[in-house]
């Protein structure tokens, strides 16, 4: 039996289908994973913020740690919830997944670099992080955008982008990079790559089911 050859409207709507599908799981168990991500650098963001501001004690810096360890644990959780709903994966789905386990792996290499650079007495390198945060994750954002053809993810991720070369170019400068400017906008940049578009997505859905 020959297979069936698709016209390009019938491909255009194949297409179609697969994103709008893709979206409702986003929109349910995949989003719940946006959003934990986003709250939980948004809350550490904004205590690390208020606690070096006040006491000017950089001990306070390791509360930055606790968004692996609250959050991978948390993300395994959800994906095992999402497992036993799980229907069967499209190719957008794969790549999508894909795309955040290279900006997972990237963040775990990077801070075996960090630690070594630190333990031979360069503890500055550990500002190669918050450029990770910036760039990395804000091109994983934008990749996801265009995967499922969201506006808010790829102008969330631009934005982060952007911002990431902004705080280098001061670095490179010698422009003080500032809490009082640098984690407001550190903050914003995940406000508008995962909580925003997740809100987005999630009026749309619920616009479509009316």
């Amino acid at each position: 039996m020959e297979d069936k050859k698709l016209t390009p409207q019938e491909s255009m709507e194949l297409i179609a289908s697969m994103i709008q599908s893709t979206k409702r799981r986003v929109a349910s168990p995949d989003l719940r994973i946006s959003v934990m991500w986003g709250v939980l650098v948004i809350v550490t963001a904004v205590a690390a913020w208020i606690l070096l501001s006040t006491t000017h004690n950089p001990w306070f810096n390791l509360l930055w740690f606790a968004i692996p360890v609250i959050g991978i644990p948390a993300n395994i959780i959800l994906k095992e919830s999402k497992r036993e709903k799980s229907r069967t994966k499209t190719y957008l789905d794969k790549v999508s997944e894909g795309v955040w386990k290279c900006v997972g792996y990237i963040a775990i290499g990077l801070t075996i670099i960090c630690f070594i650079s630190q333990q031979c007495g360069y503890p500055m390198a550990w500002l190669a992080m918050f450029y990770y945060a910036f760039i990395i994750v804000g091109f994983g954002a934008t990749v996801s955008g265009l995967l499922l053809c969201e506006k808010s993810y790829v102008f969330g991720g631009l934005f982060s982008i952007f911002s990431g070369f902004a705080i280098i170019i001061c670095n490179l400068c010698q422009i003080p990079l500032l809490y009082s400017w640098v984690v407001p906008l550190y903050i914003l940049c995940f406000l508008l790559m995962f909580i925003v578009p997740a809100f987005i997505i999630s009026r749309k859905i619920k616009a479509e089911g009316k």
